[in-house]
């Protein structure tokens, strides 16, 4: 008795998968006849199995994927303490550190054990840009594993060996990971063929793929994406879009914000300067970005698009839009409790990393430890991302750790 096999025909319906002949031969004639109960009857007779001692096959099902020998078996196993960061990092603690584990484990030559194959396939499913990394560390050990599990199985694929146009989603996120990095220009050539076609969702992860070895040659996908009927696919757009130079929807975005939103600091002059510059919501101008918000920022649409602005504006063009200088613009985005606008100001910097913004930002908001801000999820990521910079910064002017900074041990 198999029991994976049975459980499959089960689950699949009986309509859709017959049991297997050596299963099905161990009925009697009459109960054959029937499907459904031929498979009631395997399971009763597996529950007794159980019961009398004896444990069903469960291997069977997977001999028609034998498992080859590791290509080298010279690399060693990770081991050791490094075993305990990476369940960790599994488990949700420090898993922005994982990329970077996955740096020294290549550089090393290192292998991941066995036992840690289930949780890896599952982090993999969750994050298909870090099954691309990890996948090739487990071997064939972990591709074999793989293939005994329907959820898995995705991941069991080959990338190199893999066909765009009929594999799988998550293989195709492999796939493109993969060829963005040795060929960007077939890369981008096999999303606008089938970009019609891709999901919401896929085109979203698609465009994040596409980070890496970015250049003007994605200018007229990226374009068409920004018109995408999804709001998060044309906002992954606008992001790509903004770090090209020289393309009309980044010059429409600059414009936009020179003439109705770079006055609009600081906070005393906020409301009365946006109801002056903006014009109504007819106008064609702003639908573009109106479109973009989501439907809590439409319920107050003028300072919804300031905070679209302040998100997606590349943060030189908003130093010299604004004629202000990162700490100025720092400082004046501070509205106490209301964080909306700074939390903005964070999510730009958390995609375009700048030494002097992060600066500017410590030696504001580190004479308010007591700030709504520093319990934002915006501001933890940024103090994760600039721990060492927030630590030097506190020490040059020895700020210590006390009862109102107490968080930063726990960020």
């Amino acid at each position: 008795m198999n029991w994976p096999s049975i459980l499959q025909t089960i689950l699949v319906g009986t309509d859709r998968r017959k049991l297997p002949a050596e299963i099905a031969s161990e009925q009697q004639p009459e109960e054959a006849t029937d499907p459904v109960a031929a498979a009631l009857e395997a399971l009763s007779r597996v529950a007794l199995l159980k019961k009398g001692g004896f444990q069903p096959a469960v291997h069977v099902v997977s001999q028609a994927f034998p498992l080859q020998e590791e290509e080298d078996p010279s690399r060693p196993y990770l081991s050791g303490p490094a075993i305990g960061f990476l369940q960790r990092m599994l488990e949700g603690t420090y898993r922005e550190g994982l990329p970077e584990f996955l740096d020294l484990l290549e550089q090393g030559g290192y292998r991941l054990p066995p036992e840690l194959l289930p949780g890896l396939l599952d982090q993999c499913m969750q994050q298909p840009a870090v099954a691309t990394r990890m996948i090739p560390l487990m071997g064939e050990r972990g591709r074999w594993l793989a293939r005994q599990n329907v959820r898995w199985y995705p991941l069991s694929a080959d990338p190199d060996a893999s066909d765009w146009f009929t594999a799988p989603s998550v293989v195709r996120k492999q796939l493109l990971a993969a060829t963005r990095n040795r060929n960007p220009m077939l890369a981008i050539a096999w999303l606008e063929k089938t970009w019609a076609e891709e999901k919401a969702d896929d085109k979203v992860a698609f465009l994040h793929l596409l980070k890496t070895r970015l250049s003007t040659l994605d200018l007229d996908l990226l374009e068409r994406a920004f018109q995408d009927k999804n709001r998060e696919v044309r906002l992954a757009a606008l992001d790509l879009l903004t770090l090209l130079p020289d393309n009309p929807v980044r010059s429409a975005l600059e414009t936009f914000f020179a003439n109705k939103l770079a006055g609009a600091f600081p906070l005393a002059k906020r409301e009365k300067y946006l109801q002056t510059t903006l014009p109504d919501l007819g106008s064609d101008d702003l639908k573009p970005w109106f479109d973009l918000l989501s439907k809590a920022e439409k319920a107050d649409w003028r300072n919804g698009l300031l905070h679209l602005f302040i998100r997606f504006l590349p943060l030189k063009e908003m130093c010299t839009l604004s004629d202000l200088k990162p700490a100025e613009l720092v400082a004046a985005s501070d509205a106490g409790n209301q964080t909306a606008l700074t939390e903005a100001l964070l999510e730009n910097l958390l995609r375009h990393s700048s030494a002097e913004w992060t600066e500017a930002f410590w030696q504001h908001y580190c004479k308010l430890f007591r700030h709504a801000l520093w319990q934002k999820p915006a501001m933890q990521a940024f103090m994760s991302r600039n721990v060492e910079s927030l630590m030097q910064y506190l020490a040059g002017r020895h700020i210590l750790l006390d009862y109102d900074n107490q968080f930063l041990l726990r960020a």
